[in-house]
């Protein structure tokens, strides 16, 4: 039961890992080539700054629950 919690924990990490490399990816192309990018799909800015926007309207609740995903995403990478 446990290397399957272990092998479970590992293709999760390495999910969240890939997602945000491919967020980073469709940001900087998006920046580079203009909304207009074919494989990442168009407005990925416009829908990250709605996301932080929406998070700035919700105070301090939010602010505890992003330092939450940080610390458990970097308690993944160790």
């Amino acid at each position: 039961m446990k290397s399957w919690l272990t092998t479970i924990k590992y293709y999760l990490s390495q999910f969240i890992e890939v997602g945000l490399l491919l967020l980073g990816v469709s940001v900087f192309a998006e920046l580079l080539f203009g909304p207009d990018v074919a494989f990442f799909g168009s407005t990925v800015t416009k829908n990250l700054i709605t996301l932080l926007n929406s998070v700035g309207d919700q105070g301090v609740a939010a602010l505890i629950i992003i330092f939450v995903i940080i610390f458990v995403y970097r308690k993944l990478l160790k």
